[in-house]
């Protein structure tokens, strides 16, 4: 049991399993995809049609820096099914 436990901890190494809470970097349109700066580290996320957003209309509108926090976002599709702008932080325009 301890065995299959340490091997499904690799299989998922590396996959945002927290929310992620950083600034926005950009985003590309092309490629609906999302870039946040975490310190650092930047993370890139695809932000897909059934992707919520809370507090923006569209990831266009996002200004660079602006905090966001993203949900869910796997390892097969890397799509991000929430992101929300942090509150009583820069807004999105």
């Amino acid at each position: 049991a301890i065995v299959s436990l340490l091997f499904a901890g690799s299989v998922f190494a590396g996959c945002p399993s927290k929310t992620i809470n950083g600034k926005v970097v950009s985003f590309d349109e092309e490629s609906k995809t999302l870039t946040v700066a975490q310190g650092k580290k930047e993370k890139k996320v695809q932000v897909g049609s059934k992707t919520k957003m809370e507090g923006f209309e569209c990831p266009t509108k996002l200004e660079a820096g602006a905090r966001v926090s993203i949900d869910g976002c796997n390892c097969k599709n890397k799509v991000a099914t929430k992101v929300s702008v942090a509150k009583g932080k820069k807004k999105a325009s």
